[in-house]
């Protein structure tokens, strides 16, 4: 069984290989705040899926619309990492720097530990 995780460590690995790496990376990290996120919602907050509509959209608009802060700002930092995602996976002609793909893997696992701290403290 895979755990969100195992994204992580596999996005910190292919750092700076090369772009194909870079956009890869984006992509799993993205995944791993997503997998997390979503289980932190799904378990500790009440969220549910409506069919119909897009679960990644619906997971980050529910982070949105907290009436918590710190539940806030993780919903608008899902959604700048899912948007690098998407950039990632689609836009063939922009460019993946080695840099802009740290950044996205540093704000990921800050996500990350932000949603880890608000578990422990629920």
């Amino acid at each position: 069984m895979i755990h969100p995780q195992d994204f992580a460590d596999s996005a910190q690995a292919m750092l700076g290989e090369s772009e194909v790496c870079n956009r890869n990376a984006v992509s799993r990290i993205y995944y791993s705040v997503y997998h997390t996120g979503l289980k932190f919602a799904f378990n500790d907050l009440g969220f549910a899926y409506k069919t119909g509509m897009s679960l990644h959209k619906q997971l980050i608009d529910f982070f949105k619309c907290q009436d918590r802060k710190d539940l806030k700002v993780i919903g608008r930092q899902m959604e700048k990492l899912r948007n690098a995602r998407n950039e990632a996976d689609y836009a063939l002609d922009s460019y993946v720097s080695p840099e802009d793909a740290k950044l996205d893997v540093r704000l990921a696992l800050q996500t990350i530990s932000q949603i880890e701290q608000i578990q422990k403290h629920l």
